[in-house]
């Protein structure tokens, strides 16, 4: 005969396996809106074409603009006209490439709270496809994780900091070739002799 305390630990553990079982199966809730974390997801894409003009404006009216010539190579317009230095130019091009969706925003906060109510910087970009893309970049997140961007007037971003840092410097250093250096040569000094054999 079985002890009644057996019956009540098979009851028991009976009710505990058809819990699991119950919870496992049962359909998940919707939750509320959150910010989507994007991993590696680049807002830039390679069916945009490739990069033909990149142009910085901040709120002070500083302007950075570089364009390629009839021979494919990066010239600078703004500030001043000039060659671009082929190594910078590339890394800038590779960096408009890289620029990483920290988060995407499906509900953007209010423009005051992420500086895109008057943004400090507008990168407007333009490609051999035809497509334009302006990225409009406002505060800083609290984390310092990256920047609030509003991108082509309408979706708002969390994009990484090092890349929208790497571009605006594009801004104050113009990848410009470097000035060559004088050559110094040994001259004899102004009223010198040359001794005679």
């Amino acid at each position: 005969m079985i002890k009644r305390s057996t019956w009540i630990v098979l009851a028991v553990l009976v009710l505990a396996v058809g819990a699991y079982f119950g919870i496992k199966n049962s359909p998940k809730k919707a939750g509320a809106a959150t910010p989507t974390s994007q991993g590696n997801t680049y807002l830039i894409t390679p069916a945009d074409g490739t990069l033909q003009s990149i142009q910085i404006t901040d709120d002070k009216g500083n302007q950075f603009r570089m364009q390629r010539d009839l021979s494919k190579k990066w010239v600078i317009t703004a500030p001043h006209n000039g060659e671009a230095d082929a190594g910078p130019a590339g890394a800038a091009e590779t960096q408009v490439g890289a620029l990483r969706i920290v988060t995407t925003l499906d509900t953007p906060p209010d423009p005051g709270a992420t500086g895109l109510a008057a943004p400090v910087d507008t990168i407007s970009l333009a490609f051999d496809s035809g497509k334009q893309h302006k990225i409009e970049v406002g505060g800083s997140t609290p984390t310092k994780s990256g920047y609030y961007v509003r991108f082509d007037g309408s979706r708002v971003y969390v994009i990484s900091q090092d890349g929208i840092d790497s571009l605006l410097k594009l801004l104050t250093s113009p990848p410009y070739p470097p000035t060559p250096t004088p050559e110094v040569t040994d001259t004899p000094l102004a009223g010198s002799s040359t001794p005679t054999p």
